[in-house]
């Protein structure tokens, strides 16, 4: 029985040896055929075809190796590429080793079949000399008969191109010679690990630099597609991406090949399909979709930080592009940024020293708080000759007054929008966020934007058409029509970041707008009610709402119709002075004038607002008044002449009051101010002595003839108060 199972095993004993020679002698034979193939035959055809097609020096410094399971393949170590002759500055490539594999097969003919690339750490350097010469452009070096054969898996070397491939369309010869070293010299695949790639532009001095790069790329020949994908470090995020280009032929002879490419990452997510054309100006036609889950996170990647505690959250952007020529066409814009939507379409023309930037944009909000300002430090102080803005007289040429009343069918809820928490009277003080107009020399541009919002701080209006002129890094910010707090306002805001100080100036009209919460979240204040009109025209200068505030110069004009002035009530006043109480004679919060008309005019010098020709009429007083306001102290000082011109008087009254002034002092400050009657003492002890005699017939009629006076006859209140005297 042993036997039988010795004979039954000597068969597969047998047939084991054979394979185990058959593997060895292949082993042997590949490395026959490696160790007769001299590596310098090796290492003149390739540095003798890449000088021959690309006119650089290949150059190996270092000993070679070979290995021949589980592929024949040669490693060379210490390999670099010179640059284009005349750019001068280091190889623009040098790789640690550059692995080749090649076909066994191809060394018994005498032609390096090339069927893989690895390079290992490669720096590659992508440089744009001062006269705008790139490194990475190849000379155009005649063809030379012998070349190495493109071997891809399951093919043969491949064929010259035929014919028919020349009709495709016309080509450059070195565009030509490029596609058909294509053919020839790459292999199916190529794989960098751990490589750098820098690129410098001299004229500009932009530098970027990729690290960490991983790629796979899989090439089919030049008529096929070639395809990559791999990660990258870049500016201290990592990123996956992926792409591809089919055919590559039409690219390199200029034609249009579809192109595929997704770019993902922590602080980026993009993608583009469509078509692309490289010629002399490259050509791209197709989709853009972009998402980054932070604005705040994706600007301090692009080294653009936004203000602390201002992201304005997601950012999702999509758009159909049209690029060449230097021009870029969005005709499809989309996007949403945190809980703002645009749309729109956009031309962007980069063939200009500044790039140009024109189209209109449809927003649901523009917040002016958002784009500007930034936090993190207090703004350098101004110089001390701030800027003057010329005064505004009157309604400006050429403007319709009819145009800018309330229509109807206009919603009155157009006036403030709550945002977050509100304070009771607006905000306490100024910012001292900096106000950033670095991005006006990105570009010049002319924009038409509506809005269904435009928002600064506490600030906010209902919808608004405006237009932006921007050149030299100066905007005109034109304000064509703009629904605010329940009236109108048009004007124009210009910020000038073209010298060392930023400027700010603004030249607005508001018609019929609600004074109480338009003063209120611009100010603070809560004392003056009605529908107004105000004509501003006034200019700061500086890095902050601060500095800008305390260096404005200019004029403000104020008309105001059928309403209230907070702090006193003079007719409350007059009745209690008509019956000769002595309560209820307290001004201060709470207490309402109601009036027809009040007009000011406030001339505004180094932050600090004049007026001397201050106007309120109503039925029962006459009001003037004049004083200061500085802005940036947000102090009042001002002093009001109350006249009483009597009237009617009111039931019960033993008192006739007629052309009796009454000057009330304001000052403090402006959001809580405090009030009092200039010579109230006096008076009130006055009134006392009055009271006790009240009810003698003899006083009652003094009193009366002294306040009513002669005709025309005016009496002032320290007169009156010196013959009240002298009666008691």
């Amino acid at each position: 029985m042993r036997r039988g199972r010795g004979r039954q095993r000597r068969p597969l004993a047998a047939l084991g040896y054979i394979a185990l020679f058959l593997v060895c002698a292949a082993a042997a034979a590949g490395t026959f055929l490696l160790v007769i193939t001299p590596f310098d035959f090796v290492r003149e055809q390739l540095v003798q075809q890449v000088r021959a097609r690309t006119g650089r020096d290949l150059v190996i410094s270092g000993p070679a190796s070979v290995s021949v399971f589980p592929r024949a393949a040669i490693g060379l170590t210490n390999v670099s590429l010179s640059a284009p002759s005349g750019m001068g500055g280091g190889p623009t490539m040098v790789a640690e080793t550059l692995e080749v594999e090649i076909g066994l097969l191809s060394l018994l003919s005498r032609q390096a079949a090339i069927k893989r690339l690895v390079l290992t750490r490669p720096t590659i350097e992508l440089r744009v000399d001062a006269q705008g010469r790139r490194s990475w452009e190849f000379a155009d070096a005649a063809p030379r008969p012998v070349r190495l054969a493109q071997v891809s898996p399951g093919a043969g070397s491949r064929e010259p191109p035929t014919a028919s491939d020349a009709q495709r369309g016309p080509r450059s010869p070195a565009n030509a010679r490029l596609a058909e070293t294509l053919e020839n010299l790459m292999p199916s695949s190529v794989r960098i690990v751990d490589g750098t790639v820098r690129y410098a532009d001299e004229r500009s001095g932009v530098q970027h630099e990729v690290a960490a790069l991983d790629l796979d790329l899989s090439f089919a020949g030049a008529g096929g597609p070639l395809e990559g994908k791999g990660n990258l470090a870049w500016q201290g995020e990592k990123f996956a991406f992926q792409g591809l280009v089919s055919p590559l032929r039409a690219l390199l002879e200029e034609r249009s090949a579809r192109l595929s490419l997704k770019f993902s990452g922590r602080p980026i997510e993009a993608s583009y399909e469509g078509v692309a054309r490289a010629a002399a100006s490259p050509a791209l036609e197709g989709k853009v979709n972009v998402k980054a889950p932070s604005v705040a996170a994706l600007g301090a990647w692009l080294g653009k930080p936004a203000s602390a505690g201002r992201d304005m959250g997601e950012l999702s952007f999509s758009t159909a592009i049209s690029a060449a020529d230097g021009r870029v066409s969005l005709p499809e814009l989309s996007a949403t940024i945190g809980e703002t939507s645009l749309t729109g379409a956009v031309t962007v023309d980069a063939t200009g020293a500044r790039p140009y930037v024109s189209g209109a944009l449809t927003l649901s909000e523009l917040d002016f708080g958002r784009l500007l300002t930034r936090g993190g430090g207090r703004a350098d102080p101004p110089p001390s000759d701030p800027p003057q803005a010329a005064p505004a007289a009157g309604p400006r040429k050429g403007t319709n007054a009819d145009a800018l009343k309330r229509e109807d069918g206009i919603p009155r809820g157009a006036s403030a929008v709550p945002r977050g928490p509100k304070r009771a009277l607006g905000r306490r003080d100024w910012a001292d966020d900096v106000i950033d107009l670095t991005p006006l020399g990105l570009a010049d541009a002319d924009l038409k934007v509506s809005a269904e919002r435009v928002v600064y701080k506490d600030l906010s209006s209902g919808q608004a058409r405006l237009t932006l002129a921007l050149r030299n890094r100066i905007a005109k910010l034109t304000l064509e029509d703009m629904l605010l707090y329940s009236g109108r306002g048009r004007g124009t805001l210009t910020l000038d970041g073209s010298g060392e100080v930023p400027v700010t100036s603004a030249d607005l009209k508001l018609e019929g707008v609600s004074a109480s919460p338009l003063l209120r979240d611009a100010l603070g204040l809560d004392w003056l009610d009605g529908r107004s009109t105000i004509i501003v025209a006034v200019a700061g200068q500086g890095s902050s709402e601060r500095q800008i505030v305390e260096t404005l110069n200019g004029k403000v004009e104020a008309r105001t119709a059928n309403g209230s002035v907070a702090g006193v009530d003079v007719d409350k006043l007059l009745q209690n002075l008509e019956h000769g109480k002595l309560t209820g004679l307290d001004i201060g919060p709470g207490e309402k004038t109601q009036f027809s008309d009040f007009i000011a005019t406030f001339t505004v010098a180094r932050g600090v607002a004049t007026n001397q020709d201050l106007r309120l009429i109503s039925p029962r007083v006459r009001v003037t008044g004049e004083g200061t306001i500085d802005l940036g102290k947000r102090q009042v000082d001002y002093t009001v002449h109350p006249k009483l011109v009597g009237g009617i008087a009111a039931p019960g009254a033993v008192l006739k009051v007629k052309d009796l002034e009454i000057p009330v002092r304001v000052e403090g400050p402006w959001e809580k101010p405090s009030y009092s009657v200039k010579g109230q003492e006096r008076i009130a002890e006055t009134l006392k002595q009055i009271g006790k005699n009240l009810k003698s017939e003899e006083v009652q009629e003094a009193i009366k003839g002294l306040i009513e006076g002669g005709e025309g006859q005016k009496v002032k209140p320290r007169e009156l108060l010196e013959k009240l005297l002298k009666k008691q």
